[in-house]
């Protein structure tokens, strides 16, 4: 029986993707919690991922924090006991997906082809990133999956900025990942928080005027 990882909440608009080459520092967090971003995922590729995890989780962020790069049943397992509030993979792993039920932790399964991408939704994912969307004809192909994929939550990941945020967010997608253009090591290292909070900020207000745009009424939190 599949089983929906709905039992805390699943990341909606902006998720920023913190991939770094060294810790990241907590300006980081703060900036893009000015910005307005909701969700912030941590890839375990990044030097110390799970201590920031649980330092972030401690803070009492406002935004869900969560963990990227997800591969294996064990990486599921420490970034669960890292404080995860969700989990973002790469590729449709079912083991982690049956780890992350078990720990009632909702999924952003990787997928590419519509069968990948049913075949994530079947086996329980609370949404399904569409990466790397860039390659593959970006919101026109994410237009043609919806059609026959309309029930399943989209969050097109790859090569994503505030135009493509808001054109996401006018066809109905759940989320997008946004990586290097929002977070990046020049960035860190210059130290430029003020340019990272006016990008949250630009991307966050686009993926709201989609959605505001085309669904008159919704909310877009």
């Amino acid at each position: 029986m599949t089983v929906r990882h709905d039992l805390h909440p699943t990341p909606t608009g902006i998720v920023a993707i913190v991939r770094l080459s060294s810790p990241p520092p907590d300006e980081i967090l703060t900036a893009l919690l000015e910005g307005g971003t909701p969700a912030l995922e941590v890839t375990l590729t990044t030097p110390g991922a799970e201590e920031t995890i649980a330092h972030w989780r401690e803070r009492g962020s406002s935004a869900l924090i969560g963990a990227g790069t997800v591969r294996t049943p064990d990486d599921a397992r420490r970034a669960v006991r890292a404080g995860a509030q969700f989990l973002v993979t790469p590729t449709t792993s079912p083991t982690v997906l049956r780890v992350s039920a078990q720990a009632g932790v909702p999924v952003l399964c990787g997928a590419l082809t519509p069968t990948e991408i049913d075949t994530a939704w079947q086996h329980g994912a609370a949404a399904v990133k569409v990466f790397p969307i860039d390659a593959l004809g970006g919101p026109a192909y994410v237009k043609a999956l919806r059609a026959p994929l309309h029930d399943v939550p989209l969050v097109p990941t790859g090569g994503i900025d505030a135009s493509a945020a808001r054109t996401y967010a006018a066809l109905g997608c759940h989320a997008v990942g946004v990586g290097s253009s929002l977070v990046s090591d020049a960035l860190a290292e210059n130290r430029d928080w003020d340019a990272l909070r006016t990008r949250a900020a630009d991307l966050t207000a686009a993926w709201q005027n989609g959605t505001i745009r085309d669904h008159p009424g919704k909310d877009p939190r």
